[in-house]
């Protein structure tokens, strides 16, 4: 059995800026700022920015009505998750940032847990929730992650039952950005979420920076909290033609940004091949919008490539730990943990949850 950590102090805890962004999920607010209202957190020591890609569905007049403290930053458009998490930060008050999806619902001591790792260690930067499917409380959404050659990730535990083996605090390559704790000057120093993505990958874009720079990305167990996968985007599918354009394309983003000289290539080989097959899986299924995704994909990575080889080289100048280094910490999947990883996804695939 996990021993109990006693209760942080509340002199001890870090002021903490939460920064949700939204666009048209008024049903989702409620629950969400209800169970952040209800947070064992000092009430000074916490700030609540909605950051909201213009909605029309009366999101911010319900957010004034009902939760007035609740800063609201105001987008003209919908720019997607990573510029509007971005203006959030940088009006942010907080020593620490927690980039939360609005479709949440938070544990009374999840922030609590949350700083805890950091707190306890300075070289972690980053903490990543557990989190569980907010409709099957009995079930891993998240349990921190790992990073993948082909430039993405995959989530610890995804789709199994929750267990003592996701009790136990630890090292991780990646935090949900749905719920991820991130030191506020390392963040703006690495020029927050990059913007390029527009959303998807993100979250893996920042842990390898984290490790990669010489920190540490911490997993918190008792950090909990319920997770309604992908509410805001619509679909928990990922054969939905969107979601495959931007894994597809922000996967070779990060691919030439992170990677070594000789993982690079190797990485964007195995990319190749990879998304070779999955084109042809989705001719073959009659998902023509999302074969086409792929291909669209390919044509704007090579617009951005100039853009990514020059953020290319900021990175490998900053970098403090080699690729080899990053295997042999785990953060790095191998290649066998990665082919696992996609068998569990198209397993899990099959069933009608994850077609939702």
């Amino acid at each position: 059995m996990t021993e109990v950590p006693p209760k942080l102090a509340d002199d001890i805890l870090p002021a903490i800026s939460i920064i949700i962004v939204n666009w048209n999920g008024k049903d989702f607010l409620p629950v969400c700022l209800s169970s952040l209202a209800a947070l064992d957190y000092p009430q000074d020591k916490v700030e609540v920015i909605m950051v909201d890609n213009a909605s029309t569905d009366g999101s911010q007049k319900y957010i004034r009505a009902n939760f007035p403290a609740v800063k609201i930053i105001r987008m003209d458009k919908n720019y997607g998750f990573c510029k509007p998490n971005n203006e959030g930060a940088k009006a942010a008050a907080g020593e620490y940032l927690v980039f939360l999806n609005n479709d949440t619902e938070v544990n009374t001591g999840w922030l609590r847990e949350l700083v805890r790792p950091a707190l306890k260690d300075a070289d972690v930067i980053s903490v990543a929730s557990k989190m569980l499917y907010y409709d099957r409380r009995d079930t891993i959404n998240t349990a921190g992650g790992k990073i993948t050659i082909i430039g993405g990730g995959f989530y610890r535990g995804y789709g199994a039952k929750d267990c003592p083996a996701y009790n136990e605090p630890g090292y991780t390559g990646f935090g949900c950005a749905a719920g991820v704790l991130v030191k506020k000057d390392f963040f703006l120093s690495i020029g927050g979420f990059d913007e390029d993505h527009f959303a998807s990958c993100e979250e893996q874009d920042l842990g390898w920076k984290a490790w990669l720079y010489g920190y540490k990305v911490a997993y918190a167990p008792d950090a909990v909290m319920f997770h309604r996968e992908s509410g805001t985007f619509g679909t928990r599918s990922n054969a939905d033609a969107y979601k495959v354009f931007l894994n597809t394309r922000n996967h070779l983003f990060n691919i030439v940004k992170n990677l070594d000289g000789g993982n690079m290539w190797r990485g964007m080989l195995i990319n190749f091949c990879f998304n070779l097959y999955r084109w042809a899986n989705y001719l073959l299924s009659g998902n023509f919008a999302a074969a086409w995704a792929v291909c669209r994909a390919h044509f704007s990575f090579l617009k951005f490539l100039d853009k990514m080889l020059n953020k290319r080289k900021i990175v490998q100048k900053s970098r403090k730990r080699s690729d080899a280094e990053l295997y042999r910490l785990g953060v790095i999947a191998t290649f066998k943990e990665s082919l696992e990883a996609e068998k569990l996804l198209r397993l899990l695939a099959k069933g009608s949850y994850y077609k939702a």
